[in-house]
């Protein structure tokens, strides 16, 4: 006889292998839509959350405790789920073709897909009436009669919806619909377990709900797109927050009367979501600056940390063991927050993409660990496609880096000493440098153009300056690509989310492998703050730590031109060779002010032009009516 184990074990390796499937097929241009979109259907951690808020502890010392913690857990968990989805569908709606935004259009709402949850939920309400006995409340026949099949069937329906939305992801002009099945699965989960048997009172649940849709409301409709690594980060630490919660209200609940197999899989619970609390907020205090970017090392750190983590895991096999020694069990919930700090402390900035894949991953894991401590099947689904998500996108952020998640988390890259840097930044050659007026004149003459942006961009906030220029360009005849590598910015595929904000059409936005061997044919590369992943030691320097890495391969085009504050050593370290190269110059400043002194200066000669065509010279006009005309006129000379 098959037991409930087996088959949520069965259940969890199969929602495995086909989230591995799907998420496969996403395409990097999606990648940060993709890990909103699984945190946001990770807040599934809400149906379980409801069950701990509205349960009655009437029968257990001190049980307001875990109404309490079942409060701020549906907080959590309704936070996630509001602000999940509400961002990602911002960052869906950016990404347009060329044509959709010479119409100005931006893609509907999926009418169809709501008329569809109106029609089920009016058959549903209407089967409910005609079958309800008569004299018999309605509140009563949905608890006794239609609840637990009902429910049932309702988390079917849910998981369904969830795996089409993440298929929907496979391209953008899918991606919209399928992001409104995922949400519409998630109201169906969500208003189904209301009507659980164990919940008998909503006042919490109201509270809980109403929190977390204001907070979650207000993050997922106000935070700008350049704060969606840290916001990322957060929502992993609320999802975790929530399933440790969880975690620990039922075992404060139930304590020496749970099995050793439920025992288990709560120990894991609650470590694996603390330590992804505390490790995402320390990610997202690194991602706000609020604690500097380079590694915090110390002495004995990796010792440190493995005893650490061998106190959590004999802890919690002396729990499993014993089933009595309930201080050992907090114990384990305050080290494993403390592991979570120490894990992520010592990485730095840079290796952020890997380090929020590896926490989406994490909470995916606690949230199936709580699947399997409620017994509840859709958790264990949706648990194992977000963990799978966020494994898969760290692999392929390792891969790209060429580095292993062992060394991200473990080897401090990019410690470097003052001594080390200023060695580092020592000239190896001599550096040109150029001045706005300069390169606009090299950009007349220009037919192709590759365009490399990097963290300094969403650093200046320059993303709309660098379409701006883009499109100035694409009027003049000029063919501009924009050149994305898969770990630049702070979480995978950030550049692609910036640059469809400031609506760049997605197809003018390439991968690595697509753009490197179009860099031969381009007459100037504009790098925008881009530094270690343009790095040529990457290539050639075998004593390099970037050895290894695939690049973006900019020394192959005719000219380069890199912005860049100073000549301060990248994330790595070390030295970027291309600077000392013949064809490279160097635009010192900020990002943005570059560009826009740019912008200025081709207008500028725009108008010259046009001055030199016509018998009327805008020279003799108002700056203010100059710049206006300037704006306006194309040029496709020369």
């Amino acid at each position: 006889m098959t037991t409930e184990l087996e088959v949520g074990l069965y259940i969890f390796m199969l929602a495995g292998f086909l989230g591995y499937h799907i998420i496969t097929r996403v395409p990097p241009l999606l990648h940060t839509p993709l890990m909103s979109a699984t945190n946001a259907i990770a807040a599934i951690s809400l149906v379980g959350s409801l069950v701990v808020a509205g349960s009655d502890y009437s029968g257990v010392p001190h049980g307001w405790v875990c109404t309490l913690l079942g409060l701020a857990a549906v907080t959590c968990s309704s936070t996630n789920a509001v602000g999940g989805f509400l961002i990602t569908d911002r960052m869906l709606r950016m990404f347009r073709t060329a044509e959709e935004r010479a119409r100005g259009t931006r893609r509907p709402v999926e009418l169809q897909a709501f008329g569809f949850v109106l029609a089920v939920v009016g058959v549903v309400v209407a089967i409910l009436f005609a079958t309800k006995p008569a004299g018999m409340a309605m509140g009563e026949y949905l608890h006794e009669h239609v609840a637990p099949e009902a429910l049932r069937y309702c988390y079917i329906l849910s998981a369904a919806m969830f795996v089409l939305g993440l298929k929907g992801l496979s391209s953008p002009r899918w991606a919209r619909r399928g992001m409104s099945l995922a949400a519409f699965g998630m109201f169906v989960a969500v208003v189904g377990t209301l009507f659980h048997p164990h919940i008998v009172t909503y006042r919490w649940i109201g509270l809980g709900f109403a929190i977390g849709a204001v907070v979650g409301g207000t993050m997922g409709l106000r935070i700008p797109m350049t704060a969606v690594p840290q916001r990322t980060a957060m929502s992993h630490s609320l999802g975790a927050l929530a399933a440790c919660l969880v975690g620990v209200s039922e075992y404060f609940r139930y304590q020496g009367a749970l099995s050793r197999v439920t025992l288990t899989a709560l120990d894991f619970e609650v470590v694996v979501g603390g330590l992804t609390f505390t490790g995402s907020l320390i990610a997202a205090a690194k991602l706000q600056e609020l604690l500097r970017g380079r590694p915090i090392t110390y002495r004995g750190q990796n010792i440190m940390s493995l005893s650490l983590l061998s106190i959590i895991v004999a802890s919690g096999v002396y729990l499993v063991v014993t089933q009595a020694a309930t201080a050992f069990f907090y114990v384990m919930v305050g080290m494993s927050l403390v592991f979570g700090l120490l894990l992520v402390i010592p990485i730095g900035a840079a290796d952020m993409p890997v380090v929020i894949a590896l926490l989406n991953s994490y909470g995916g894991l606690a949230d199936a660990a709580m699947g399997f401590v409620l017994m509840n099947k859709i958790q264990i689904i949706t648990g194992s496609l977000d963990g799978t998500s966020g494994f898969l996108l760290a692999l392929l952020m390792c891969r790209a880096m060429n580095r292993s998640a062992v060394n991200v988390l473990f080897g401090a890259f990019g410690r470097v000493s003052e001594e080390e840097a200023a060695a580092a930044a020592e000239a190896k050659g001599t550096v040109r440098s150029i001045a706005p007026e300069e390169t606009a004149v090299l950009f007349e003459t220009a037919h192709n153009i590759v365009v490399v942006p990097g963290y300094g961009m969403a650093v200046a906030q320059a993303q709309h300056a660098v379409a701006e220029l883009g499109n100035i360009l694409k009027e003049r005849g000029v063919d501009v690509k924009y050149a994305i590598h898969p770990v630049a910015g702070r979480m995978p595929g950030h550049m692609n989310v910036l640059l469809a904000e400031a609506n760049v059409p997605y197809e003018q936005l390439h991968e690595m492998e697509a753009i490197n061997p179009f860099f031969p044919e381009a007459d100037i590369v504009l790098v925008v703050g881009a530094n270690d992943v343009t790095n040529p030691a990457a290539k050639h320097n075998k004593s390099s730590p970037l050895f290894g890495m695939p690049i973006l391969e900019v020394e192959r085009a005719k000219s380069i031109i890199v912005m860049k504050r100073s000549m301060r050593p990248g994330f790595a370290g070390v030295d970027n060779d291309l600077y000392y190269n013949e064809k490279c110059m160097m635009l010192f400043g900020d990002a943005k002010a570059s560009i826009t002194k740019l912008i200025s200066e081709m207008k500028s000669k725009i108008a010259e032009r046009w001055c030199g065509r016509t018998s009327t010279c805008v020279g003799s006009w108002p700056s203010q009516k100059r710049r206006s005309i300037a704006s306006k006129l194309v040029f496709r000379g020369s």
